[in-house]
């Protein structure tokens, strides 16, 4: 562990500092030299505002960051510093990226693509369905799905992606020790097998209303492009594409009929250029320069497998993708082993290997 990682934790705890403050001040000094600084020297740093001073000289941050960084280590939860390389590095190129993010799961952010999906919490059947045909397009391309864990779009976005094992990311408007709303626990559960929950908030932080406006520049700089399913002429959804706008990232948004309360900032953003429309999958892939794939249509397995490689298919079969601890474990072959009988399957083309050590059948 990074033996700054207190100063930088506290340093992001510094109210009246936001990221963009925060970052010019590592371009001067590290973060343990702040502590060090004379009275003057901080006066002469931070314009005279006490209220800045009082905090570092208090010594509470410090404290709170201690705290923090045993609750992450009690909870499994990682400390991602903005110039480690494990930090996402789309999202280090946005200007008011956060120094610090807590990671809870397995997402290493190595897929081709990462699409926002986002839109009202007051979802209707025309967005849900939209959803469900656009995931289940997609399924098949090397994507990650990114959204807020809220209400209406952003659940349907999650449950669909749990559903065709695509990895994604709920980003959070608080601290982990939580999630809100509560009664999205068993799909964050979820996306920790085969995703990641992600927010800048420590455990003592709560969930604020500025909070929610200000995690959708994350799923915006986390994201290659947003979708904006279904939003009224005013909402998050919008400042998600916003931001997205503003850190040059490509934004989509379902058209919808003129007099639909929740199409009319969809089409707001494709009237005024702020959004490409988007009628299905197929435009998002064309406009990548990808191809829908097509289904297959094989239902029986035709090559010839050993004992080891037919019980791992059937496993796999059964269960969808997992993990190689979980393999071995449920299977009892030591790891070693796994690993070649797992080469010798890909080579077959029966299984893939996804990120996180993650192995699905092809």
């Amino acid at each position: 562990m990074n033996p700054d990682l207190i100063y930088l934790l506290a340093l992001s705890y510094i109210s009246g500092i936001g990221p963009v403050n925060q970052r010019k001040i590592l371009k001067i000094m590290e973060p343990k030299e702040l502590w060090d600084l004379s009275e003057k020297e901080m006066r002469d740093l931070f314009r005279g505002k006490s209220e800045i001073l009082s905090q570092i000289q208090s010594g509470e941050l410090l404290e709170l960051a201690q705290k923090e960084i045993e609750f992450s280590e009690q909870n499994g939860i990682d400390i991602l510093e903005f110039n480690s390389p494990k930090y996402p590095e789309k999202l280090k190129h946005c200007l008011d990226s956060p120094l610090i993010l807590f990671k809870k799961g397995n997402y290493s952010f190595q897929e081709n693509l990462q699409i926002g999906i986002v839109g009202t919490r007051q979802m209707t059947s025309y967005g849900k369905g939209f959803i469900k045909k656009f995931i289940e397009d997609i399924s098949s391309q090397n994507m990650g799905i990114i959204s807020g864990l809220a209400y209406g779009c952003d659940i349907e976005a999650h449950r669909n992606s749990i559903e065709k094992e695509i990895p994604n990311v709920a980003v959070l408007a608080h601290g982990l020790n939580r999630i809100s709303p509560s009664a999205h626990r068993k799909e964050a559960k979820e996306i920790i097998k085969n995703g990641a929950l992600i927010t800048e908030y420590s455990s003592f932080h709560n969930a604020e209303p500025m909070n929610f406006i200000l995690r959708n520049r994350i799923i915006a700089g986390l994201s290659d492009a947003v979708v904006v399913v279904e939003s009224a002429k005013k909402g998050g959804a919008l400042a998600t594409a916003h931001y997205a706008n503003s850190y040059n990232r490509e934004v989509f948004a379902v058209p919808g009929r003129v007099e639909d309360k929740f199409s009319l900032g969809c089409n707001e953003l494709i009237q005024s250029n702020q959004a490409i429309m988007i009628r299905n999958a197929d435009d998002l892939l064309k406009y990548f320069n990808l191809r829908l794939k097509p289904k297959p249509v094989q239902t029986q397995l035709f090559i010839e497998l050993e004992p080891d490689e037919k019980m791992i298919y059937d496993h796999l079969q059964k269960s969808g993708r997992q993990q190689i601890d979980t393999l071995s474990s449920e299977l009892k072959i030591p790891t070693h082993s796994l690993n070649a009988v797992l080469l010798n399957l890909e080579l077959k083309g029966v299984v893939k290997a996804f990120s996180g050590k993650f192995y699905g059948l092809n």
